[in-house]
């Protein structure tokens, strides 16, 4: 921004002024602050500077090269050779990316090849797009990278059927590209010298701040009437998902030999482990926060609790900090906080000792205050990890993977990679299905584009490519939102290019664009389109090939396109969500019942083993996200396509409120010190539970049963039981409100009562 206010105030001094002030009243007059937490972000989702590393690629080539060559078509297919490798967005070591691009390189360049090779017949064209599409869809399921790699082939073909060209000329534009994948890959590894991919750090951080903000969504919601109950699963869901791409992220690290490295690694684990055990006690905070509603604690809840949850993010959120600066003075702010959560829970318990309460009231705020220790026991937890941390001798950080040949070989993992790959040809597998989708859609849009003769019509097979996703919702939203953005970029482009303004100004505001098309492109997809669109009318412009017939076929292309993806997704082999949902019900049901036997085995004394409810917990978590990812995806169907999705959406709810409620049998257990649990009943009384899961399992199938859920003789045998354990009234509470959902999720299920 700084280096664009000094070209202004260099050529044309007023403006430069007004973007000065302009820019520092965006900044609030807080440049400093601003500042700060740019560079915290990026910490954690390093978008600015992987989209800095984009716009190098892009630019560089586009607006150095013509001033000692003039502008010509070769220096265009460099650019976005250079462009696409680098919008690869791969989250690992610098060598797997280094090698990915390569792999990447060959396969846009061999369609590249082929596409301006088949450009002059129509069906050869045709047949290649096919094979090209089924293998990039394909590609699209295989991995997070895949989809990059799925788009830039696919880009590249069609780039190639736009210029036709013979096999002689095809080589020299492939020369071009070259030079292209090496500006790239030069770009990626000088990247090293100013920023370590820390992959491992990493992971560890943003599991944290998927803590803080699951608690500062819990605290926001809980202090409305109406909270969005939907935001907290979701939060709940990214906790999950930062867990799980951490966890599979170190099974693919070498295991190394230096003993410091392994002390680095080992802490870094116990961190993932912490921040896991953190992450479940802020569940159990929201379920005991649910029971604090109205009578004594109304006064308290948005001034005490409020205060005290929202400590507790603070510290959550500068321990995400500290684990990826590594930095004494961070560490220090975290120990702060940390007091802070402690006086703030002597302070809670103060407050409560004052207040006119029952006795169940008493036992309800007594148990929420031993939740809350118990998170703050995580915290304490986690900054003496972090002071083990700093305090290592020698700062080796093992996860700023070397570049040596070995360490190279090793990552590669060459018969993974072929298992996923064949895994994809399964005829019946839903990715299998679309990939076929996407060639079919493809082959449509090439023969609409090559027989009609359409000016630039390669944009509409470009568009299904972009826009058609695995799923009928998330295509039309797509769609629309490519429709929305490229309109709304043509107008504002339109509008600009209408001044007769200097070049100067043109090359700035392409390299600003090129900056938000990257920024937004992950973040707002409806914008990055805008930007998008918004460069391509001033590359048009700078190009002197602009006009308002051209910018109409274009958005008549990407309309056509967005139209077919939408037809495709709906007409061949469509996958509605109803037909998944059964099965991934049952299984999220299955994963509680599981639970709930391993939480009742610690009652038994059947079961001492921590880990054992910590890795149960893990596939709950997972089943009920992909369960609510699943009704999240049907909501956005064709409304003659739903199928009962209130429903849906209660049997969801339900569920996860009972993993809630376990987990808070669980951490309850926990916190026990060596206490031995004596039990009466609980054998009879587990049996019972389980035959009524069963039961409802065989609802959610559809099943006929063979006789009725017996809630009366459950509670009778609830009444029986006895367990002598200083948090047993609590335990009993949360006993039924898992009887008391079960009982919703039947009458839900129970065709006569509906």
């Amino acid at each position: 921004m700084y280096i664009i206010i000094i070209i202004f105030q260099f050529y044309y001094n007023d403006i430069g002024t007004c973007l000065y002030f302009f820019f520092l009243l965006n900044m609030r007059f807080q440049p400093t602050k601003q500042l700060n937490a740019i560079l915290q972000q990026e910490y954690f989702e390093p978008t600015i500077s992987w989209a800095l590393r984009v716009v190098f690629a892009l630019n560089v080539p586009l607006l150095l090269l013509p001033l000692k060559t003039g502008f010509h078509l070769e220096i265009v297919w460099m650019a976005f050779t250079a462009y696409l490798l680098s919008l690869l967005d791969f989250r690992g070591p610098h060598y797997q990316k280094v090698f990915v691009q390569i792999v990447e390189s060959v396969f846009i360049i061999f369609a590249a090849i082929v596409g301006m090779n088949v450009a002059d017949n129509i069906w050869y064209s045709i047949v290649c797009m096919f094979v090209i599409g089924f293998f990039a869809a394909l590609l699209r399921n295989w991995s997070d990278y895949g989809a990059a790699i799925g788009i830039a082939m696919g880009f590249f073909y069609l780039f190639g059927l736009a210029n036709p060209a013979s096999f002689h000329h095809s080589m020299h534009y492939a020369q071009w590209m070259l030079y292209g994948a090496a500006w790239a890959l030069f770009i990626t590894l000088t990247s090293f010298l100013f920023n370590t991919s820390n992959p491992l750090k990493r992971s560890v951080a943003i599991i944290w701040k998927r803590n803080t903000e699951l608690l500062d969504a819990i605290v926001k919601e809980n202090l409305v009437e109406k909270p969005n109950i939907a935001l907290i699963i979701e939060k709940e869901i990214a906790v999950r998902t930062a867990i799980n791409k951490s966890i599979e992220l170190f099974k693919r690290k070498n295991k190394v030999a230096q003993d410091i490295q392994k002390t680095h690694y080992n802490l870094l684990i116990e961190l993932r482990k912490t921040s896991s055990l953190f992450g479940a006690s802020i569940t159990s905070l929201h379920e005991g926060l649910e029971t604090l509603n109205g009578g004594a604690f109304e006064e308290i809840r948005s001034s005490v609790i409020y205060k005290t949850l929202s400590a507790f993010g603070q510290a959550s959120a500068r321990i995400a900090i500290v684990v990826f600066t590594n930095r004494k003075e961070d560490f220090t702010l975290a120990n702060v906080r940390l007091r802070r959560c402690q006086i703030a829970i002597q302070i809670l318990t103060k407050t409560c000792n004052n207040l006119q309460l029952t006795e169940k009231e008493k036992l309800t705020i007594e148990h929420f205050i031993q939740t809350l220790q118990i998170s703050c026991d995580y915290l304490q937890q986690a900054v003496q990890l972090l002071e083990t941390k700093l305090n290592l001798k020698k700062s080796v950080q093992m996860e700023e993977y070397k570049l040596s040949f070995n360490n190279f070989l090793a990552g590669l993992n060459f018969y993974e990679w072929l298992t996923a790959l064949r895994s994809l040809f399964n005829v019946n597998s839903q990715q299998f299905k679309y990939a076929l989708r996407v060639a079919i859609a493809l082959c449509i849009g090439v023969f609409i584009f090559m027989y009609f003769h359409i000016n630039h019509g390669y944009w509409i097979p470009l568009t299904i490519i972009i826009v058609i996703q695995p799923y009928y919702g998330a295509t039309l939203k797509k769609g629309i939102e490519r429709v929305a953005g490229t309109i709304a970029g043509i107008i504002v482009g339109g509008i600009i290019t209408l001044f007769n303004l200097p070049h100067l100004f043109y090359v700035v505001l392409l390299v600003i664009v090129s900056f938000y098309i990257v920024y937004f492109i992950r973040h707002n997809y409806k914008v990055g389109v805008f930007f998008l669109t918004l460069m391509m009318v001033i590359l048009l412009h700078i190009s002197s090939m602009a006009s308002w017939q051209l910018i109409g076929w274009r958005v008549l292309s990407t309309c056509i396109g967005s139209v077919l993806a939408v037809l495709a997704g709906y007409a061949f082999w469509p996958m509605w969500e109803k037909q998944q949902f059964p099965t991934l019900m049952s299984n999220a049901l299955q994963q509680n019942k599981n639970y709930l036997k391993l939480i009742i085995a610690y009652l038994l004394n059947e079961q001492t083993d921590n880990d054992s409810w910590i890795k149960q917990r893990n596939k709950v978590e997972a089943a009920n996200s992909d369960v609510f990812a699943c009704v999240q995806r049907m909501n956005i169907e064709p409304q003659h396509i739903q199928q009962n999705i209130d429903k849906s959406f209660s049997l969801v709810g339900i569920n996860i409120r009972i993993a809630r409620e376990i987990t808070s049998i669980a951490l309850s257990l926990s916190s026990l010190k060596n206490e031995n649990i004596t039990s009466k009943g609980l054998p009879s009384y587990q049996q019972q539970l389980v035959e009524i899961i069963d039961i409802l399992d065989d609802l959610i199938a559809d099943k006929k049963i063979a006789s009725l859920p017996d809630f009366k003789s459950l509670n009778t045998l609830s009444t029986q039981v006895r367990l002598e354990i200083s948090s047993y009234h609590f335990i009993k509470t949360e006993f039924e409100k898992i009887i008391f959902e079960l009982e919703n999720m039947y009458m839900i299920l129970d065709k006569n009562n509906q």
